[in-house]
């Protein structure tokens, strides 16, 4: 799978579930076919997608409207 598609699976995953674990998000991740969830995760980070929290990954409430 491509990165560039990594990246659209877990946008989406992350704009349906707006505040998910990290533990759970890695695992999810996964098991939707992404081969290194956490630099995958690192990436939407960098680019402002997601926030992580206390323990957890939000998706920006500016982001949504894209």
């Amino acid at each position: 799978m491509s990165d560039s598609r990594e990246l659209e699976i877990a946008k989406k995953y992350f704009q349906t579930n707006l505040s998910v674990g990290e533990i759970v998000a890695v695992r999810d991740l996964k098991g939707l076919g992404i081969r290194e969830p956490e630099r995958v995760i690192a990436e939407l980070i960098r680019q402002g997608i997601i926030v992580r929290g206390e323990g957890c990954y939000n998706f920006r409430r500016e982001k949504r409207k894209e």
